[in-house]
């Protein structure tokens, strides 16, 4: 690493002096040529030696006007109005060094002053000319090269790699707005361009000087600057560096976003993961999705809202959204409205356990795909209420399957989780009963594609613990976490939503007659409680100082490590990258499947906890070994 930045830095000054040559070297030339060309006009000789001492004297002036107004230091491919302007200044001093010498070269042996002007128009058309030609060649943009950062835009060190700091930089200078940073400095990630300026801004330092740098213009300008974030969302190594920096110094951390739109926008969990998210080629769910009819049901949800904005911006023919909350479904639809004002929209209340409301809706959205998203997915509170998270979770995952098995839906793709391996809670043994009933249903149900996708938590998503740690840090703490060694498996609601789609597509491509079942490649599993020292540093404030970590234990069902797949379950790689696929499903008699879950619900209907849940555990005797309620279930139920 240290050899690469020494060859960096060597690159960067070879860089400099080549640069820096021609730009003395073009107004040495100029100054030689300006003479000859005035001669020529007017018919005056001028004596060589004069002209050549002349030019060796600007030359001398060119370097120090140059070097002092810092244009030795551009990067060219990455000219902006800065550096024009620091450009223009240093002509203009060079000319004004060297004006006394002509002024008396002209008394004494007629040097034409005319030659001056001249020279100036050469040498600034050579300058301007090879720095636009670079920014031309490399970007085809010419016109950042005039626009400006507005005066009351906060300032900002900017925190990425060269090439990708330019191009977010002049994103926001072609924002409508104006840019929303001062850029003051760049700490350069990659070792490259040291000491060189980018878009009229220094490369101050690597990351490792993010710290002193910081330090040193906050003492500058007497107050503390912001920390932009122009890298890569895969570049953990940067954002942890930012963060200690920005914790430790109570400063503002943002992330400039890297497209054209150049946001700023605030840190969110998920950059904190280990992890970075995917970026997933979207073509072969573009192919499924465009011109077909979407139904998703719980669409106003977490998971459902963002499948209905990823299916909205594929253009698809209809897009159907059901949830039993009027609220969420009016926000979503809102929303969409909003950003794809030209999809066909249907919003429809209803809830999963309503058969006739559900056949109803089902028939008349008449879908080529359903994504059933919906849930009661909070572990608690399935705890507590064991029944209406079998009727959600059972019942209505049976319903909608049979409903599009009934009318011959292309593709159903359920929505699963971890928690339905080896399940310790009534949450993941709903979920893990829907999955063995979809299994069992697929063979009877040849003209529609069953896929099950199971994943672990979404950061961000409604009572998980990204939100609620938040609210607790904006409380002043203590942010609570259950065990020092619970760890979980995270990724974001648009990665885990852009995941169930390429799931979809996959099995789109299957045969009819078995149920896929896809487990999302999560990573490494994240310790929460470093996830929550993470999310307060984020707010400049130290764990543990200002804000107290408190441990409860852990609660009802929960388990300390969690698990996408059974140790008997085989799995391969598919050609979605973080996609896997089961391959040794084996599915369930139907008819077991179907009496046993009958029986199930028909307690769970009456609000037998204890029957409901001693039937469940009889459904799979080889998964639920033992009591997988622990030693809270008879409290509790």
């Amino acid at each position: 690493m240290a050899g690469h930045g020494n060859s960096s830095r060597r690159s960067a000054i070879e860089a400099k002096a080549v640069c820096f040559g021609y730009d003395v070297a073009t107004g040495v030339v100029a100054m030689l040529v300006a003479p000859l060309l005035v001669q020529r006009q007017e018919a005056v000789a001028t004596p060589i030696w004069l002209v050549v001492f002349a030019a060796v004297v600007f030359g001398v002036a060119a370097t120090f006007s140059l070097w002092l107004r810092g244009v030795h230091r551009q990067v060219w491919r990455h000219t902006s109005l800065r550096d024009v302007v620091r450009v223009l200044q240093g002509v203009a001093l060079a000319h004004l060094m060297l004006l006394p010498l002509v002024i008396l070269a002209r008394s004494l042996s007629g040097f034409p002053l005319a030659a001056i002007y001249v020279q100036l128009g050469i040498w600034l058309s050579l300058l301007l000319i090879a720095r636009l030609w670079a920014r031309g060649r490399s970007t085809g943009d010419l016109l950042a090269m005039i626009r400006r950062e507005p005066p009351y835009a906060p300032r900002a060190l900017v925190v990425g790699p060269a090439d990708t700091v330019a191009q977010v930089l002049r994103a926001a200078r072609r924002a409508p707005t104006g840019s929303p940073i001062r850029a003051i400095g760049i700490i350069e990630t990659t070792g490259s361009d040291f000491g060189r300026d980018v878009e009229g801004v220094q490369i101050i330092g690597g990351l490792d000087q993010l710290a002193s740098m910081f330090d040193h213009y906050t003492a500058r300008f007497g107050e503390m600057p912001w920390i932009a974030i122009a890298a890569p969302r895969d570049d953990r190594e940067t954002m942890e560096a930012a963060l200690a920096v920005s914790s430790a110094r109570r400063a503002t951390l943002l992330r400039l976003t890297t497209d054209d739109s150049a946001r700023l926008l605030p840190v969110r969990p998920a950059d904190l993961l280990a992890r970075p998210e995917r970026r997933l080629d979207m073509s072969p769910v573009a192919r499924l999705v465009s011109g077909c009819r979407v139904f998703i049901t719980g669409g106003g949800g977490t998971i459902g809202g963002e499948l209905a904005r990823q299916c909205a911006a594929l253009g698809p023919a209809e897009l159907t959204l059901y949830d039993a909350s009027e609220f969420n479904l009016f926000e979503i639809d809102q929303e969409l409205l909003r950003l794809y004002p030209n999809v066909v929209r249907h919003m429809v209340i209803g809830d999963v356990r309503d058969e006739a409301r559900l056949s109803q809706a089902m028939r008349d959205a008449a879908p080529d795909l359903v994504i059933h998203a919906a849930a009661l997915k909070h572990v608690p509170l399935m705890e507590q209420n064991p029944n209406e998270a079998i009727l959600t979770n059972v019942l209505g995952a049976s319903r909608a399957a049979t409903i599009a098995a009934e009318l011959g839906v292309a593709s159903f793709v359920f929505v699963s989780t971890d928690k339905a391996v080896n399940p310790s809670n009534v949450m993941g043994a709903t979920k893990r009963a829907a999955e063995l009933f979809i299994q069992a249903l697929a063979p009877a149900a040849p003209n529609t594609r069953f896929s099950l996708v199971r994943f672990g938590n979404v950061l961000g998503s409604k009572g998980s613990v990204a939100p609620l740690f938040e609210r607790q840090i904006a409380e002043g703490g203590p942010v609570t976490v259950t065990h020092p060694d619970m760890t979980r498996f995270f990724m974001s609601v648009e990665e885990a939503s852009a995941l169930v789609l390429q799931s979809a597509a996959l099995s789109s491509s299957a045969q009819g007659g078995e149920a896929a079942l896809y487990v999302l490649d999560m990573g490494e599993a994240v310790r929460i409680v470093e996830l929550a020292e993470k999310m307060i540093r984020l707010k400049g404030l130290a764990p543990g100082l200002d804000i107290q970590i408190r441990y409860t234990g852990p609660r009802p069902g929960e388990k300390l490590t969690e698990s996408v797949f059974y140790e008997s379950e085989q799995v391969k790689p598919t050609t979605v990258d973080g996609v896997l696929e089961v391959t040794s499903v084996n599915a369930p008699p139907f008819a077991e499947v179907q009496a046993s879950l009958d029986a199930i619900i028909a307690y769970a209907s009456r609000r037998d906890p204890n029957a409901s849940l001693s039937m469940m555990k009889a459904l799979a005797p080889n998964l639920f070994s033992g009591d997988p309620w622990g030693t809270h279930a008879p409290q509790l139920h």
